[in-house]
């Protein structure tokens, strides 16, 4: 490996070239964002003039919930997230760098449909027997119904407790038969049709992906998406399942294209056993999805806290994505401002170090998409100035440099902060260098240029990271053609400080060189 570290001035060079970049036109009056917005589309903002108006507030990654989306309108809401045009003004259409990603509906334990289609009630100090007789599947009644996992009587025992509808609903198991449990009802509520059954603590064996899924993934990846969330993962063997099966796809639709980039897999932790398993998890992802609602039904509430604060600082660590979801301006799908512990959530998820913050009925379904984004982007700016101060960059501790690179990119990321630099300039053909920087958490932004667009997408996820993807894709640009553009957009001016980092793979045998310069913008 080559590291050079070389400090001189540059007189950018005058050439003119568009390209598709996330970034403001002036960081110094607009604040602009480190932490990126991942926000749900659904029906109230998946026409195209709506989307444009929450991608100007800040999204960057587009969610897709394939527990409710059909495909007509998965494909509407990629067409238009497309078509939609960037705060820089500077690309095409085609240039758009915001990502998609697909969030699976994931296997899950549901109960039956109640007969006739009723709710049924459900009260408190009664019983009831829930069974998985295939008989009783449309047949519903207040004293027994179906639910879906076969092992049902094999995994509960006696004493165990069963969540009904997210946890509305809370049975104490009194006895086990064959095929069917009997329980405890503690409080009186309605159940409907095919509501969700959670047995926290339990350990249940359910395949990484239903047919449902596979189907949607098909459909998914032959539309390109860039990101897979994973639902319910509860160990590494279901991560590596899902990565071979979206592997087949990729053969299946991008066979003929050598080098096509397969989505990225996020891993979404819902329960205890995922928690239990979280190291091998991490080891086995592209990165983490700390989705706290079905982690709240599974475990007691106030251990959320504690899971979260540990998923995002071993994903700091180790330097993957994680996106903190769920509920964070939950008040907003109705009320116009989020309530003050809503604001104080999402700020000390950004102070956390969490790479993405997640928006999800509030943008897909509430009255007020894009007041939600707008406020989310308000207090991730604050926080990330927070950031800035010594006491906050001190607590992150990361592990020790595992290689070269690691080496010269932590180097190069301690020498941007300490010379205050303005921005740091990545050159990066496969978006590897780039992310390694992203782990060190430069207090500076990265503007991160590649030829590759799916490349650039993908970097979104990252904290800090601006993709820039040159309006030509068969080089890459020079280091004074990159400080041209950053200074077009107003990101640098005469007698700022940049950081420039250049990292390609020489060979198998050679590995990685990495080149290192600061330079003085004339």
């Amino acid at each position: 490996m080559l590291r050079r570290l070389a400090l001189r001035t540059v007189k950018p060079s005058v050439r003119n070239f568009a390209s598709a970049s996330e970034l403001y036109k002036n960081p110094r009056s607009s604040k602009f964002s480190m932490t990126k917005i991942v926000a749900t589309i659904g029906p109230v903002s998946e026409q195209l003039d709506m989307l444009q108006k929450i991608t100007d507030e800040g999204l960057r990654i587009m969610r897709i919930n394939f527990s409710h989306a059909e495909y007509d309108e998965a494909l509407l809401r990629v067409t238009n997230l497309r078509a939609c045009r960037g705060v820089h003004a500077e690309g095409q259409a085609k240039f758009n760098l915001r990502a998609v990603l697909h969030d699976t509906k994931g296997p899950e334990i549901r109960t039956g449909k109640m007969r006739d289609g009723k709710k049924i009630t459900l009260e408190s100090g009664k019983s009831v027997v829930l069974t998985t007789d295939p008989a009783f599947e449309l047949e519903g009644t207040a004293d027994k119904f179906y639910v879906t996992y076969q092992q049902l009587a094999e995994t509960v025992k006696v004493g165990d407790t069963v969540l009904l509808s997210d946890g509305l609903i809370r049975l104490t198991c009194t006895s086990v038969g064959k095929d069917e449990i009997t329980c405890h009802i503690h409080n009186t509520e309605e159940i409907g049709n095919r509501k969700g059954v959670n047995l926290p603590g339990l350990i249940v064996e359910l395949p990484a992906l239903s047919d449902k899924d596979k189907r949607d993934l098909d459909w998914g990846v032959e539309h390109d998406i860039d990101f897979i969330a994973a639902s319910f993962i509860r160990k590494a063997s279901d991560v590596n399942s899902i990565r071979s099966f979206v592997g087949e796809c990729v053969k299946k639709h991008w066979g003929n294209q050598p080098g096509y980039i397969a989505p990225k897999i996020i891993s979404k932790i819902e329960n205890l056993e995922g928690i239990q398993n979280f190291e091998e998890i991490l080891e086995a992802s592209d990165g983490i999805m700390c989705a706290r609602g079905d982690l709240g039904v599974e475990v007691p509430a106030q251990k959320v806290l504690t899971y979260q604060k540990m998923m995002v600082d071993r994903c700091n660590a180790v330097g993957k994505p994680v996106i903190v979801a769920t509920q964070m301006l939950e008040s907003m799908q109705n009320n116009p401002r989020p309530t003050r512990a809503e604001v104080s959530d999402v700020g000390n998820a950004v102070l956390d170090g969490a790479d993405c913050v997640m928006l999800s009925g509030e943008s897909a379904q509430g009255k007020y998409p894009i007041e939600s984004v707008a406020t989310m982007n308000t207090v991730i700016k604050e926080a990330d100035q927070l950031l800035l101060k010594p006491n906050y960059q001190a607590k992150f501790q990361f592990e020790p440099p595992t290689s070269d690179v690691e080496s010269a990119v932590s180097s190069a990321v301690k020498t941007a902060n300490e010379m205050h630099a303005q921005l740091l300039i990545v050159l990066t053909r496969t978006g590897y260098t780039a992310r390694k920087v992203a782990k060190y958490k430069p207090t500076v932004p990265v503007m991160c240029f590649t030829t590759d667009l799916k490349v650039g997408r993908q970097l979104q996820i990252h904290r800090g990271l601006y993709p820039v993807v040159p309006d030509y894709l068969d080089r890459a640009p020079t280091t004074a053609e990159a400080i041209a553009h950053a200074k077009k957009m107003g990101w640098l001016s005469a007698g700022d400080r940049v950081v420039v980092i250049s990292g390609d793979k020489l060979s198998d045998d050679l590995g990685r060189e990495i080149l290192i310069g600061v330079a003085d913008v004339q």
